[in-house]
This record gives structure tokens, C-alpha cells and sequence, in this order.
């Protein structure tokens, strides 16, 4: 269902964005980093993704999120996956069951 307040801030975002300056391209890809970002957060996981992108993009193209923020949530998020991605390669692979022989038809 759509509120009033939602197509008022997705109008606002649209205006912004066309009245935009150069950078807008690379603050797009700021701000699909930073909904990366939030979407980590307790709070945000059960937002749909549609609507971090949007929060996000309001928040580079308005300026209320600065790029170094933005830069220091990317390395500190590089760097969890990186120490999730090494426990798991250090967890030992469970052996798999042995399958039992198949009995032939005579």
C-alpha cells in the first residue's frame, strides 16, 4: 500500500537525483553499498531490498551519509565476510554417508 509520506519521499528522491551533479553515477554505487550495508544491520534485515536502495539513495544524494562513512562500513563489512569465509574454510567437511550397494534385479 502506498502512503502519502512514501510517494512524497520517493518525488523528493526523484528530484534529486535528476538535479544531481556529476558524481551521480559514482554515488550510486556508493549507495548500493551502503544499502549492502544496512541490510547487515539487526534493524533492517526485514526490510525488502527495494526499499534500503531507496532509503540509501536519499540518504548519499542528500548528503546525510558522508563518503568516508560510507567507505569505512564497506572495509569493516570486507572484512567480516573475509573472517566468515575463513571459518569455513577451516571447519572440517562432515564425511558423507556410505550408500549402501543397490541390489541388482536377477
Amino acid at each position: 500500500m502506498t502512503t502519502p509520506a512514501k510517494v512524497e519521499r520517493e518525488a523528493d528522491l526523484e528530484k534529486l537525483i535528476s538535479d544531481y551533479g556529476p558524481s551521480k553515477y559514482l554515488d550510486i554505487v556508493r549507495a548500493m553499498q551502503w544499502a549492502r550495508h544496512l541490510r547487515r544491520q539487526e534493524e533492517f534485515r526485514n526490510v525488502p531490498m527495494a526499499e534500503l536502495i531507496d532509503r540509501a539513495l536519499l540518504d548519499v544524494v542528500s548528503g546525510k551519509v558522508k563518503v568516508a562513512e560510507i567507505e569505512e562500513s564497506v572495509k569493516a563489512d570486507q572484512l567480516i565476510e573475509e573472517s566468515l569465509a575463513s571459518k569455513r574454510a577451516e571447519e572440517p567437511k562432515k564425511p558423507r554417508k556410505e550408500e549402501k550397494p543397490v541390489k541388482e534385479a536377477a
